[in-house]
């Protein structure tokens, strides 16, 4: 097992010679001078600042039954809001490796590389893991021949830590799309936007459930709730943005958006 992750690590380290790493924030070319190996020394400074320290989400701004606890490694403003949405809308899906490398980073205290191209490493959560598999919450509206951004999230933080990746559940035909909808309404839309595939057995197993975005945490619930039901012993959410108001420590007078 370790082998082949190894070959694995050692191709994407060639292929990012021939595709080099790009700034997952803004696009630019990556180089030596980046930090962590993972964006551009001109995003440094807003990383940091729209970095959720610490990681875990609080009760009091997001609905969080059935879960185990909430993570987000950012808050959804700026450059992360612009980063997430250029990957859901299909413009740039190679950058969900990036956004899963800071996800790993800056909520799991993984090692970043120094280098691009390398992955950050966690040998304790290797060693000692947290969760038995990954479920990602699947999209409403996936674009053709792309992969759910979740997904790619998924594949990747399972490449990372060696974890299984099951997809696990599966958007209900015509349901009601949460973006649209308020915070009550996306509570009652959630509990019947989702459902696991069939014969989806998670008896015994802690699952990382993860997306994009957390807004209200109403997906994730509910999502975690048949996860649950399936036999998951717990269920832990994670993404990469989550939507709350900036602590006021991080605002700025005006926000400057790329």
């Amino acid at each position: 097992m370790r082998k082949n992750t190894d070959w694995t690590a050692a191709a994407e380290q060639a292929m990012a010679l021939l595709y080099p790493r790009r700034c997952p924030f803004c696009n630019t070319l990556l180089d030596d001078t980046a930090p962590d190996g993972a964006f551009c020394p001109d995003c440094a400074s807003e990383e940091t600042r729209l970095a959720h320290l610490p990681p875990r989400l609080p009760e009091t701004e997001h609905v969080l039954y059935a879960l185990q606890g909430a993570m987000a490694a950012y808050y959804y403003e700026g450059i992360v809001r612009e980063a997430i949405l250029l990957c859901k809308n299909g413009g740039h899906p190679w950058h969900a490796r990036e956004l899963a490398d800071r996800m790993a980073v800056r909520i799991w205290g993984a090692e970043a590389s120094n280098v691009p191209g390398k992955r950050p490493r966690n040998e304790l959560f290797v060693q000692m893991p947290l969760y038995h598999c990954i479920v990602p919450v699947p999209p409403h509206r996936p674009w053709p021949g792309v992969p759910g951004l979740a997904l790619q999230l998924a594949r990747r933080l399972g490449t990372l830590f060696q974890i299984p990746v099951l997809e696990a559940l599966e958007v209900v035909p015509h349901a009601t799309v949460q973006k649209s909808l308020t915070r009550e309404e996306r509570l009652q839309n959630a509990k019947k936007a989702y459902r696991c595939r069939p014969k989806v057995d998670l008896s015994g197993k802690r699952v990382l459930l993860v997306d994009d975005i957390i807004t209200t945490g109403a997906t994730a619930s509910a999502c975690a709730l048949l996860l649950l039901q399936a036999g998951a012993v717990d269920v832990t959410a994670a993404a990469i943005a989550a939507k709350e108001d900036l602590p006021k420590e991080k605002r700025i007078p005006t926000e400057k958006y790329r």
